[in-house]
C-alpha cells in the first residue's frame, strides 16, 4: 500500500490532506499501515499428521490490518467535525448496517506503484486517471472495534501565534479481511450473452500471486431447459441445470462455493436468492473452481485456458468473472 497516494473507505478519503492558507494542513491522514498479518490454517489441528488432508487443507485465515494517522484541521471545531465521520466510518455495526449481505466486510481502496507497465498500462487512453504502472487494489475490510484516537493539550493550544504542532487529533484502527486476498480493481470478465455456445475455448487471467474464485452470473430471460458447462481451473468439470423458467437468474458464488438462483420477473431487488445446489453438479474431485495464480514457481504464466458451452441462449449480463488477487 503506498500511503502517498489516495486510500478511501466506505466512500471516505482518509488520506487526503490538503495545505490550506498560511500552511495549515486540513484532512485525514494515514501514516502507518502493517496488513501483512495472515493465519495459515490447516496442519495445525491436534490430528492433522496422521490424517492429513483429512484432517485440514492448507488455506490463508483472516488478514489483520493495522492503521494509524492524524486528523488535521484549522480549528478545534473543524477536527472534531473529522473526528465524527471517522468514528462513524470505522464503526463495526455502522459497517455491518451499511451492507448486511457482505457481514459489514467493505472494500478498502488503495494503490500501489509497479515497474510492470505492460501488465498495468493505466486507462489514459480509455478517458480515465490511472497512469501507467499504477496497480488499483482493494480488500475487504471490517472494523474489529471502535476507533482510538488521543486528545492531546498541545496539539489543541491555539492561543499562541506561532503554536509548536499543527492543530491535529492522532487515530488509529484495526480491520479484519475475513478474506485475506488483496485484489485488483476491477475484475476480470467473460461476457457470455447470446448461445447457444458450442465448445468455446477462453483464457483466464489473473496477475497477482494467489489463486482467486470464479464467479458465474446466467440470466435466462426465456423459458427454456438445457445447460451450462464448464471445464478448466484446474480440473473442475461443471454443468449448471438451466429450468424451463423466465426472468430467472442463476449465480454462482465462488467464494462461497454454492448455486442460488433469484426470480428477478419484478426487477433484481424484489425477491431473494434461493439456494439451489440441486441443479449443479461436478465429474471428478474438484468442486471448485478457481483462477490459478500467475506469480508462482508453479506455471508463471498470467493466463490459464478452459472451456464452456450452453446449450441456451443466455440473456444480457451473463458473464463469468474474477477479482485477480495477491495473498
Amino acid at each position: 500500500m503506498d500511503i502517498s497516494k489516495p486510500i478511501k473507505y466506505r466512500g471516505l478519503d482518509i488520506n487526503g490532506v490538503t495545505l490550506q492558507t498560511g500552511r495549515t494542513l486540513s484532512g485525514i491522514a494515514v501514516e502507518s499501515v502493517d496488513y501483512s498479518s495472515i493465519d495459515t490454517v490447516g496442519y495445525t489441528e491436534k490430528r492433522a499428521g496422521s490424517d492429513g488432508m483429512h484432517a485440514s487443507d492448507v488455506y490463508l485465515g483472516g488478514r489483520i490490518v493495522d492503521m494509524g494517522g492524524h486528523i488535521y484541521a484549522s480549528s478545534l471545531n473543524e477536527a472534531f467535525d473529522f473526528l465524527h465521520v471517522m468514528r462513524a466510518t470505522f464503526s463495526p455495526t455502522s459497517a455491518y448496517q451499511q451492507s448486511p449481505g457482505d457481514r459489514g466486510f467493505l472494500p478498502l481502496e488503495f494503490q500501489q506503484g509497479t515497474n510492470d507497465v505492460g501488465s498495468f498500462p493505466g486507462d489514459l487512453d480509455e478517458g480515465g486517471t490511472l497512469p501507467p504502472g499504477i496497480v488499483p487494489l482493494y480488500m475487504n475490510v471490517r472494523p474489529m472495534d471502535s476507533l482510538k484516537f488521543s486528545i492531546q493539550r498541545d496539539r489543541q493550544d491555539n492561543s499562541r501565534a506561532v503554536k509548536p504542532r499543527p492543530t491535529a487529533i492522532p487515530w488509529a484502527t484495526r480491520l479484519l479481511a475475513k478474506d485475506p486476498r488483496v485484489y485488483i480493481d476491477p475484475p476480470q470478465t467473460e461476457d457470455l450473452a447470446g448461445g447457444p455456445h458450442a465448445a468455446t475455448d477462453a483464457y483466464a487471467i489473473n496477475r497477482g500471486d494467489y489463486e482467486t474464485p470464479l464467479n458465474i452470473i446466467l440470466n435466462m430471460t426465456a423459458a427454456t431447459a438445457g445447460s451450462f458447462h464448464i471445464t478448466g481451473f484446474g480440473g473442475v468439470d461443471m454443468t449448471i441445470k438451466i429450468e424451463a423458467k423466465a426472468n430467472t437468474v442463476y449465480r454462482w458464488f465462488g467464494d462461497d462455493r454454492v448455486l442460488m438462483t433469484q426470480d428477478v420477473s419484478g426487477g433484481v431487488t424484489t425477491r431473494p436468492y434461493v439456494l439451489r445446489m440441486d441443479l449443479v453438479s461436478f465429474i471428478g474431485l474438484n468442486r471448485k473452481p478457481m483462477v490459478p495464480a500467475s506469480i508462482n514457481m508453479v506455471n508463471g504464466e498470467f493466463q490459464t485456458k478452459y472451456t464452456y458451452s450452453s446449450t441456451v441462449v443466455l440473456g444480457p449480463t451473463s458473464r463469468l468473472f474474477w477479482n485477480e488477487a495477491f495473498a
